[in-house]
């Protein structure tokens, strides 16, 4: 059976959603509760620096946000509330896989189980889009892949880079293709990468961390998942050899040629440090392992900061260059301002925000990871998005 780690699930009580409209010519209340308030006055934002409450700092007295009333003084809004559903957010999974000639066995069982891993995540109502970094070899079937080999590619939901991967440099294939296949991501989504490989890499973890977030910094928070080999087999061989090979470890099964190149060591950091989920390669049984990638997506997604934008009441459009979001850390505890960040989840940075799914069509407001993580650790606060006012830029980060 195959060894692997689960990233641990928050679980997320007593946080409500409260979509707020203004009531302008025209415009038709949701629920009948109104209340008023100043655009944007003089206040303290919210850093959702990690814990169990939000912390505030000045440094919006001096700064006139777009739109906070102008020459003409802070607006009056009118508001009125409507609850909106948590949302899930999509899920991009880039895979590698090691096509060199002692990875052939290896590279079938990946093509075969690829089709039940995304139908598990797709079946919990979660978009996903699948990068296959690997060899013409490879040849994905439908409904994921196309199944017609070599061209198996099926945007969008599946894109094939055809870029063979050697013994040792998955990790520098994947930075080296990345305009290949970054038109696949998207806004918001979890990033999950995984590596299969019966090597270890070349690069090492940290150097691949710190130049995977410089080149595309909407993989903070990513996971790490891989196959790989948890022994070293020449070490293993060495001391069953002189046993003419009995007792040997799964890698040394063969002996004397073992079943992997080297111990992943490099690849088990990684799934260490991102809490994901690896495999023993040496095990030679990929099923089980797919299913606990794919439960692990599910889970990710499942407890992301995401909130469904609701159709408001009345039939007015929304105007999406006003709104703004609030948290409260409990009951009858006024709301403190969560600042909007327009560059998304790469600017968001230690101060968090929150953003839109697609600033040009939104239908979703995701909050940054550490306001997220700020948000998850209090079961008593509540998030509350209020239509009408102009939106509350953050200060300069």
């Amino acid at each position: 059976m195959s060894r692997h780690r689960l990233l641990g699930v928050a679980a997320v009580l007593g946080l409500a959603v409260a979509m707020v409209q203004a009531c302008g010519a025209g415009g038709g209340k949701v629920d009948g509760e109104t209340s008023s308030s100043t655009g944007n006055g003089a206040g303290s934002g919210v850093g959702g620096q990690g814990g169990s409450t939000f912390t505030t700092s000045s440094g919006l007295g001096g700064i006139d946000p777009v739109g906070a009333g102008g020459a003409g003084g802070p607006e009056e809004c009118a508001e009125t509330s409507a609850e909106a559903t948590d949302g899930v957010a999509p899920a991009d999974i880039i895979i590698a896989v090691d096509t060199s000639g002692s990875m052939s066995e290896e590279a079938v069982w990946t093509q075969q189980n690829m089709n039940a891993m995304v139908t598990a995540i797709v079946a919990s109502g979660i978009d996903a889009h699948v990068v296959m970094l690997s060899s013409t070899d490879i040849c994905v079937p439908a409904p994921l892949g196309s199944g017609s080999c070599p061209n198996d590619e099926n945007l969008p939901a599946y894109r094939h880079v055809p870029q063979p991967i050697a013994s040792t440099d998955a990790l520098e294939k994947i930075l080296a293709t990345h305009s290949q296949w970054q038109p696949s991501l998207r806004p918001g989504a979890t990033k999950t990468i995984v590596v299969i490989s019966d090597d270890d890499s070349d690069l090492g973890a940290s150097a691949f961390t710190s130049q995977l977030l410089a080149l595309d910094p909407s993989f903070a928070g990513f996971k790490f998942d891989a196959i790989v080999s948890y022994q070293d087999p020449f070490a293993c061989l060495s001391a069953c050899l002189p046993n003419l090979c009995q007792g040997c470890g799964k890698c040394c099964s063969t002996c004397p040629q073992p079943l992997s190149a080297a111990q992943g060591a490099v690849y088990q950091q990684l799934v260490q440090q991102t809490m994901g989920v690896s495999g023993d390669l040496c095990d030679q049984n990929f099923g089980p392992v797919f299913q606990d990638m794919a439960t692990a997506v599910v889970q990710g997604a499942s407890i992301a900061c995401v909130y469904d934008i609701p159709e408001p009441g009345g039939g007015d459009p929304i105007d999406f260059t006003k709104v703004n979001v609030e948290y409260s850390p409990g009951p009858n505890q006024p709301g403190q301002p969560i600042y909007y960040v327009p560059g998304g989840a790469m600017d968001c940075g230690p101060q968090g925000g929150w953003y839109y799914d697609d600033p040009q069509n939104p239908s979703q407001i995701l909050l940054c990871e550490s306001t997220c993580n700020a948000v998850q650790g209090n079961p008593d606060g509540k998030i509350s998005v209020k239509f009408g006012c102009e939106t509350r830029i953050g200060p300069p980060r």
